[in-house]
């Protein structure tokens, strides 16, 4: 990986890139059990930090890009990408003009996911905190507006709120007018009237096959 340290917007950012690494990439490598064990690991060292003690089933996976149109999307954004589940079904979808990139914070996971997906000039993964994530896209080239999703495998009610807020603020950013947040979560409808207080529209999809079942909240038009 190459360490990357921007100033944008008067904030340092300090993240780590694996463009260069994964351009020596061969093969995707498929989800192992030792990432599940890493995931839960992870959660009962940093409780709230770590959104789930399990990753993603491809049912939770699949739910939460369901309003993605990969056909014309032209930017899409993983914030929390753990050991990629969610990732795995979004490389699926890409298609040649979709720019791709994956956030995450631990550097663990960012090690398995740069094992599991293979070199792609649309696909990047950045070690990095959502936190800074306005000078994150600035620094990859995205333009105001020019994000078609944002899915989230984060806690996100259970951020700190000065993350919680810098984070909604690049997503209103960035995000298209008729773009769409997703936010996966394991405490069905306990959180709506959060996501509501933020968009204008929040439905939420039930996914029973999950360990353990959870849903989806998908959000459009922010207030």
């Amino acid at each position: 990986m190459v360490a990357d340290m921007t100033e944008s917007n008067g904030i340092a950012v300090n993240y780590r890139s694996s463009r260069n690494r994964r351009e020596h990439a061969v093969s995707v490598e498929p989800a192992k059990i030792s990432h599940n064990i890493l995931f839960l690991q992870k959660f009962f060292r940093h409780g709230t930090r770590i959104a789930s003690i399990w990753p993603s089933s491809r049912f939770m996976a699949r739910a939460s890009i369901r309003h993605a149109d990969f056909s014309s999307a032209c930017c899409v954004v993983e914030l929390g990408a753990g050991t990629g589940p969610i990732t795995s079904e979004i490389v699926k979808r890409l298609n040649g003009q979709t720019q791709f990139l994956a956030l995450e914070r631990d550097p663990d996971f960012v090690q398995v996911l740069t094992n599991r997906f293979p070199a792609n000039p649309r696909v990047q993964i950045l070690q990095a905190d959502v936190g800074h994530l306005d000078a994150i896209l600035n620094d990859n080239g995205i333009a105001p507006h020019g994000v078609d999703c944002f899915v989230s495998g984060l806690g996100t009610p259970s951020l700190p709120e000065s993350v919680r807020i810098a984070m909604f603020s690049a997503v209103r950013k960035y995000l298209r007018p008729d773009g769409f947040f997703s936010n996966i979560t394991e405490v069905p409808l306990y959180y709506l009237n959060f996501y509501k207080s933020i968009f204008e529209h929040v439905s939420f999809q039930f996914v029973a096959l999950n360990m353990p079942p959870g849903g989806v909240y998908h959000c459009r038009g922010m207030r």
